[in-house]
């Protein structure tokens, strides 16, 4: 789930727009029990408001006087949606318990002086029968002689069932009858479609809404937070006021370097899969009262030394923006020739003639790492990331309920031949070693993985890794390398690099010591859809029908391409005294041991397929005789030693 990574959100009145940057798909399921991490946004960073004419902190022990608060849609009898008072930060934590992104405590900087908070789980096992609509109504506030009007508050909110951008509504009236409606939260929706869209605001997300349409010179002014809802998360709000807006304030929202058209940020890229160019952009908006008038979006980039590229810089002229107003600057710059390996930074920077007197500096400018390599093709860029940016979450087999089984996978746009030799995966620290806890990864053409339905059992070239068993080392080490049967050469086009992992698939609070495997996931940088995904073994339609779906991830797996020809497990000796007799058989077979210590079999078909796990001390007899006639690998380790055989079913 991507994160929202501006610094402020800002709302567009009375509608909200979307990007459609590639797949979407039903949203991820409820039951998501990722150990995710968010990083706090920054509350109102270098904004400087002017002075307040009007300001709500909730320390007043309750609902401010004259403040109205209402569900009207739950049924009577049914608990209702209704915002309530608080001064204990950590009172939100019974909405959907073990949710991280959402749950723990509410960040905002004044909430231990007292803020509302609407739970819309209410703690329910499952979907209630029909919406929540809260309204919260304030009483009416006098902004007349303001000729501009902001609105700015400390707030969090996590959606399940109904988009933010359209279901999450400030507003505003002078008769309690006609409304203008704003969108605090123009960017957040169930199953983070499109980044950098998400499920979960930050926590405090610091919202600035301009207003002085609905409110500017009038005399009573109500503000109303509408919210209908069907088994969402929590909404919560702070430190509530209206100030003019400021007389410039020009903001860089967001920025990016890809070398795709589909605008994929690669954090490490061969040098082999540079393209000639690089597309470059940003978003930027005017929120000051003032037109910004000869805009101009800088491009350039550093060596790791902090030092100028030589021709690697880009000027794109914008022009005027009015105000309110949001435009997107895309371009490109060429590569030069033979970039050396080592990691760059991009710096995007404006100009314009009111930048001297812009209200916020800090918010004028961005930067993104990427790193060339010469055998490492990697969507995440883990480890790269300008210092104190980088925003990790971890997802594996405990994730999702009846899946214990779990495919993750990130894509690569090949532009030139490319031998992959092996897969390397970085696993995340809830990984628990065990018998149970297994990976193999492999090849997916994408044709195939965003077909209706998915097929994830045609790995390229009929190649995996077959199947490793994780143990403490790999635990300890935070990464697996699995080398391929055989290279793969990839032909230009769209491939996925899966990992599939099992484990004990149980979600309890006491599951802590039960073999799982877990991988990283980089959700520092948004990914347009299709960058990443998950595909559930397990998994229902709508209409509570058995399905099989792949879901977008809009992050980065922590799943990377490697062309060195030595890539592999850490060095693990040969397992002597295997004796696998009679081979071929007719399915049933016997397998001797010299040894006393617990060994692990693990017998997979000749695409990759797990067939049958068992384990054993000395001898033991197999019977698979319900497999198809044809070779099979039987692997057969110990903690630090394993063997691979064919064995062939007549």
């Amino acid at each position: 789930m991507a994160p929202l990574w501006c610094a402020v959100l800002l709302a567009s009145v009375a509608s909200a727009q979307q990007s459609d940057r590639g797949f979407t798909e039903r949203p991820l399921a409820r039951d998501i029990q990722a150990n995710a991490h968010r990083s706090t946004a920054p509350t109102l960073g270098g904004f400087q408001l002017r002075d307040a004419f009007y300001s709500e902190d909730f320390s007043g022990g309750g609902l401010p006087a004259g403040w109205t608060n209402v569900d009207e849609l739950t049924p009577f009898g049914l608990t209702p949606v209704l915002f309530e008072w608080s001064n204990d930060p950590a009172a939100v934590e019974i909405a959907a318990v073990s949710y991280p992104d959402i749950v723990g405590t509410f960040n905002a900087p004044g909430a231990s002086n007292g803020y509302l908070w609407a739970n819309s789980d209410r703690g329910l096992t499952s979907a209630p029968v029909s919406d929540h609509l809260t309204r919260l109504t304030t009483s009416a506030i006098d902004c007349s002689g303001q000729t501009s009007v902001m609105l700015s508050m400390q707030s969090t909110i996590g959606v399940f069932d109904n988009n933010a951008n359209e279901f999450v509504k400030v507003k505003v009236s002078t008769d309690l009858s006609s409304w203008t409606e704003f969108f605090p939260f123009p960017c957040l929706e169930t199953g983070n479609p499109t980044p950098p869209c998400s499920r979960f605001s930050a926590n405090p997300q610091a919202i600035f809404l301009d207003i002085t349409s609905a409110a500017a010179n009038q005399s009573s002014v109500y503000i109303q937070f509408e919210w209908e809802g069907g088994w969402e998360y929590w909404w919560g709000i702070d430190d509530l006021q209206l100030s003019p807006l400021p007389d410039n304030e020009l903001i860089m929202n967001s920025a990016y370097n890809s070398t795709t058209d589909s605008g994929e940020e690669y954090g490490r890229i061969p040098s082999a899969q540079l393209p000639a160019a690089m597309n470059v952009g940003a978003e930027l908006t005017n929120f000051g009262i003032s037109e910004q008038t000869n805009v101009v979006l800088n491009v350039a980039f550093e060596d790791a030394s902090g030092s100028p590229v030589p021709g690697f810089s880009t000027t794109i002229p914008v022009g005027s923006i009015p105000s309110a107003t949001t435009v997107l600057v895309e371009g490109s710059v060429d590569l030069p020739v033979g970039l050396a390996n080592g990691v760059y930074t991009s710096r995007f920077t404006m100009e314009s003639d009111q930048l001297a007197l812009d209200n916020n500096p800090e918010d004028n400018e961005r930067s993104r790492n990427f790193e060339v390599t010469s055998d490492v093709y990697a969507l995440d860029a883990i480890g790269n990331h300008p210092e104190g940016t980088e925003v990790l979450a971890q997802y594996g087999t405990a994730t999702f309920e009846d899946n214990f089984e779990m495919n993750y996978m990130s894509m690569y746009l090949i532009n030139n031949p490319m031998d992959v030799t092996g897969i390397i995966v970085s696993l995340g620290s809830a990984t628990v070693a065990g018998p149970e806890a297994r990976i193999e990864v492999f090849l997916l053409d994408t044709t195939d993985v965003l077909a209706t339905p998915s097929n994830i059992s045609l790995p390229v070239d009929g190649v995996t890794s077959g199947v490793h068993v994780i143990d403490d080392n790999d635990v300890a080490s935070g990464s697996v390398q699995l080398p391929l049967e055989q290279t793969v050469t990839l032909a230009p086009g769209g491939y996925y690099a899966v990992a599939r992992v099992w484990g004990s698939g149980t979600v309890s609070a006491d599951n802590d010591e039960d073999p799982e495997v877990y991988i990283l996931d980089d959700a520092t940088v948004p990914q347009p859809t299709i960058a990443s995904g998950v595909y559930l073994p397990v998994d229902f339609n709508d209409d509570g029908t058995e399905g099989r779906h792949f879901y977008i991830n809009g992050e980065a797996f922590a799943i990377r391409l490697t062309t060195l020809p030595t890539v592999g497990l850490r060095e693990v000796a040969p397992l002597p005294g295997i004796t696998l007799f009679p081979n071929p058989t007719n399915g049933v077979f016997r397998i001797d041991s010299d040894r006393t210590d617990m060994l692990y079999v693990e017998i997979t078909d000749q695409h990759g397929k797990l067939a049958r796990t068992e384990r054993f001390s000395g001898t033991t007899t197999i019977d698979i005789s319900d497999l198809a006639a044809g070779v099979y690998n039987v692997a057969i380790s110990s903690a630090t030693e394993r063997t691979v055989q064919r064995l062939t079913i007549q």
